[in-house]
């Protein structure tokens, strides 16, 4: 393993910022990062973990060593249902694989950019499904342990955009490789009314056709981070108490709400505030707002990082002062 210095990180996350890591090491194996690891703890340098960096912004350049977990192998049992997958590999590549092996269970999840270690961390979702309905254990490496460990979901614990690997285990936790339990059978999830309303002239619709529809829709809405730099939906969708969620209501009787599975808590698009507040569209240099999805803030050529940040505090405060909801970012700020 070859750890490089002074390493340009603008190829390695999808808002295409240039920052620049003092250390740079490529994981492929435990032992990999176990090296990578010792060189950290030997000259004293904060770590960084890194996938594909689509779900990351850099706004200065990091002093320590970053660690781009490229991990690769899938094995899936038709049997079982049972499909373990390293951290490494793309996530909508896993997507693909599985409902090509007759696995179901991923299509809502289909074309969500990163890496499959990068998914339990976020605990990402789409369309009416999270991963933790699907998960059946993390392997981890457990830096104060120096062990390798496997986590069951349960003790994952889960939220919305949230999991131990965000919280407590963020400095000690590292994602080895997913488990999943999918199905063999052809059900589908058609929760989510957008998706339901795309596939209206398919009365029993297939996998593969919420597959294709999901990636459609994705297409439609979100730009493609290889021809402009971005990380898809840049904050979470808010969840207000029902009380508050009422009270808007009132003053807005277009603001859509979707029930929680707590039955006092709305979730609210966070796109809705932020286009109410005339944001969308809308850019402050090569930092902006994109034309067709109010979530996604986008660098249209040369934007630094520190000025998508600024323009998402800008963005943050706006619908603060208008709605009195303080918007979260989900995306990971170095």
């Amino acid at each position: 393993m070859n750890i490089q210095t002074d390493f340009d990180l603008k190829p390695y996350n999808s808002f295409a910022v240039s920052q620049m890591a003092k250390h740079f090491a490529r994981v492929e194996c435990l032992e990999d990062l176990q090296q990578a690891l010792d060189y950290a703890e030997q000259h004293f340098l904060p770590v960084h973990f890194l996938g594909q960096g689509s779900n990351t912004l850099f706004v200065q350049d990091y002093p320590g060593l970053i660690v781009m977990m490229a991990c690769e192998g899938i094995d899936a049992s038709a049997e079982s249902g049972l499909v373990t997958a390293a951290c490494g590999e793309g996530w909508h590549q896993l997507v693909k694989l599985c409902l090509e092996k007759g696995l179901y269970g991923l299509e809502n999840l289909a074309l969500i950019p990163g890496t499959v270690g990068a998914a339990p961390v976020q605990n990402i979702g789409a369309y009416g499904v999270e991963l933790e309905q699907l998960l059946h254990s993390v392997k981890v490496y457990n830096r104060a342990t120096a062990t390798v460990e496997t986590l069951d979901r349960e003790h994952c614990e889960f939220s919305y955009r949230d999991s131990i690997f965000k919280n407590d285990g963020e400095k000690r936790l590292v994602v080895l490789s997913v488990t999943l339990q999918l199905s063999t059978e052809r059900g589908v999830s058609l929760t989510y009314p957008a998706l339901k309303e795309f596939l209206t002239d398919k009365p029993e619709p297939s996998p593969q056709d919420v597959f294709e529809a999901v990636c459609s829709i994705r297409r439609s809405k979100l730009p493609d981070p290889a021809e402009i730099g971005n990380a898809g939906s840049f904050f979470k969708n808010p969840m207000i108490s029902r009380e508050k969620f009422n009270k808007l209501q009132e003053e807005n009787p277009q603001i859509p709400g979707f029930d929680t599975d707590d039955k006092d808590l709305v979730k609210v698009p966070a796109a809705w505030f932020i286009e109410q507040a005339g944001w969308k569209g809308r850019r402050k240099e090569d930092a902006g707002v994109h034309e067709q999805h109010a979530l996604v803030l986008v660098n249209y050529g040369q934007a630094s990082g520190e000025q998508i940040l600024m323009l998402a505090q800008d963005i943050s405060n706006s619908v603060l002062q208008k709605f009195g909801i303080a918007l979260q970012p989900e995306v990971q700020i170095i």
